[in-house]
Parts: structure tokens; sequence; C-alpha cells
């Protein structure tokens, strides 16, 4: 703990006025250092008594690189308080301010990279209500969120979207036909049974979910381990849209068979994390995504192609969400 600038400043006018009262016989000066001392130890008592803020974090939301989030925590304590919380890299933002507490502290960050990002501990410099006297104390308050590698829209070569962007229809078995409620497609209307029938009908299919599975395998050089799991998340995710069970082997490890939401969090959260190395499994691979630092090749069936052939933008489908 120590005397600010101001405290300072305080203390020097004391000084000041003790040594010219008592060298000139000056009562009112020592009437002006009395009572400042007095409030420089009454700061101090109470900047001791306050002790360090607590801090209870709320966890970021997960998201994508290019996503916008809100950091939020709550400080309680005593005094004012200037907080200042860690930002990892990979993300931008500022959580500095400076506040009386209690309060809730609330910034906004973008996620600029993919991985695990922990915010925290929060430097916290205590100060009484005059800011005469200021103690840092640093809490070791952290939280983690994950970035997700970033996910691109697939197309491209005709092997490319017979396997992983089929038809919405040829994933269906037609059920039935049912009258048309407002919420329908008009792409799912049965024209001819409509017009023998005088109204509308649409075609209605059962879900089904394809039994064949894909194993996509992702590996990458020194310094292009970013560039692999993006590669990969887009591929591994047109195959779960289009029905397919999907099997992931990365460096960082292996997510077994599957598909539906919680697959597609599991798949996410090991890129997210994942490294760069080999596998082992790249010739049993369906998918095999390979980044180099020439560039990054997809190969399917054979076939190897550029990653950048295979994407018809960069827009991500499932950016704005949490996987």
């Amino acid at each position: 703990m120590r005397p600010t600038r101001r405290g300072l400043a305080v203390l020097l006018v004391a000084a000041a006025a003790f040594v010219m009262g008592t060298r000139y016989g000056q009562a009112g000066l020592n009437a002006v250092a009395g009572p400042a001392v007095v409030l420089f130890l009454a700061a101090t008592v109470q900047v001791l008594w306050s002790g360090p803020p607590t801090i209870d974090r709320d966890k970021p939301r997960r998201g994508y690189p290019g996503d916008e989030r809100t950091v939020a925590f709550d400080a309680d304590g005593n005094g004012l308080a200037r907080l200042a919380d860690e930002v990892p890299d990979g993300v931008d933002g500022d959580g500095r301010v400076t506040r009386s507490l209690p309060t809730t502290v609330r910034y906004d960050v973008t996620y600029t990279d993919r991985g695990p990002k922990q915010f925290g501990p929060v430097e916290a410099v205590v100060t009484d209500p005059l800011g005469l006297v200021r103690r840092q104390y640093t809490v070791d308050a952290t939280t983690e969120t994950l970035v997700y590698p970033p996910v691109y829209r697939i197309g491209g070569p005709k092997t490319f979207s017979r396997t992983l962007a089929p038809d919405a229809e040829d994933r269906q078995a037609f059920d039935r036909l049912r009258e048309y409620v407002p919420s329908d497609s008009l792409r799912d209307v049965h024209w001819k049974s409509s017009a023998k029938r005088d109204e509308m009908l649409v075609k209605e299919f059962a879900d089904h979910h394809s039994d064949q599975g894909l194993l996509v395998v992702g590996e990458a050089d020194e310094g292009v381990a970013d560039e692999m799991a993006a590669a990969t998340a887009t591929v591994a995710m047109a195959a779960l849209e289009a029905g397919l069970t999907v099997e992931l082997t990365v460096p960082g490890g292996t997510v077994s068979k599957g598909y539906g939401d919680t697959h597609r969090t599991r798949l996410l959260e090991t890129l997210a994390r994942t490294g760069a190395g080999e596998t082992g499994r790249a010739d049993a691979a369906d998918i095999l995504v390979t980044a180099r630092e020439t560039g990054v090749t997809v190969t399917i069936e054979g076939r190897r192609h550029r990653f950048g052939d295979v994407t018809t933008s960069r827009e991500n489908p499932l950016a704005g969400g949490e996987a």
C-alpha cells in the first residue's frame, strides 16, 4: 500500500504547515496539519479495511473468429477500484474500468483466432473516495471460453458437391401427402395432386439419416495448424449437414463416429484445440485434409483439390451462434 500523488501532496502540505507552525508559532498552520494527517490516516485505515475485491465471473459464450461477445463479472468490495481484466491473445477488447464497489463490469470483445481463451486474472487497484491511498491486488479469478475454427461454405467440384452437399430431398424418404399450411414451402407443393383434389397438397418426408460414415483426417505442418483446422471443420460440418455420420482424427485427438448437434460440438471442440502434426491414419481417410506451407489440400476419392477450390465463400454458415 502506498499514497497516491494526491496523498503525497496532502502529506507534504501537512508537513510544511507543521514545520511552519512550530518554527513561527502560528497555531493556524498546525490546525491545517492536524486534520490533513488525520484525513490521510483515515484513508489508510479504510483501504486496509476494504481488502481485495471478490470477483464472480460469467463464462463468455463460445463462438467463431469474427464473433462479438460480452465479458461480464461482478466485483464486490468497498471503495473506489481501478479494475483491469486480462484479455487473452486472439481476442480484441479492453477490460479496464474504474468503478465504485460493488459493481458489475461488462465489456465487449471480438474473437480473432481459434483456441481456448482464458480471461483474467483481474488487477485491482483500490483507493479511498478521496484518492489519497492506493493498494494493488491481483485477484486470481479466471474463466475460459473456446473459439472454434472458421467454417466456410462448401461447393466446387462435382465430387464434393455430390458427396458433401447433396440435394436436401435426396436425403429424405417420401412419406405422404398432406394439406398445405402457411408455413410450408411452395417447393414442397405436389402440383399434380393438388390440381386433382382442388386443394393444395404438399409432400411430407420422413426424417432419414444416412448410415454412411466418413473418416475425416486432418494433418498439418508446424505453423499452419489453424488453416488445417478451418478446412477440416468445413468439410466435417458439410458432411454432417449432408446427413452423414462423421469420425474425426487430427493430431489433437479422435472423435468417434456420430451425428447431430452434440456430435458437431465435439468435433468443433477438438478442432479448436488441435495443433500441428501427423496422425498415422491418412491412408484410411475418406477425406484427408493436409496443410503445408505451400497451401491446404483436400483429398477425396483419390482426387486432391485445393481447399480454396471446394469453397464457394468465406462466409461462415454457423457464425453468430454457439455450437
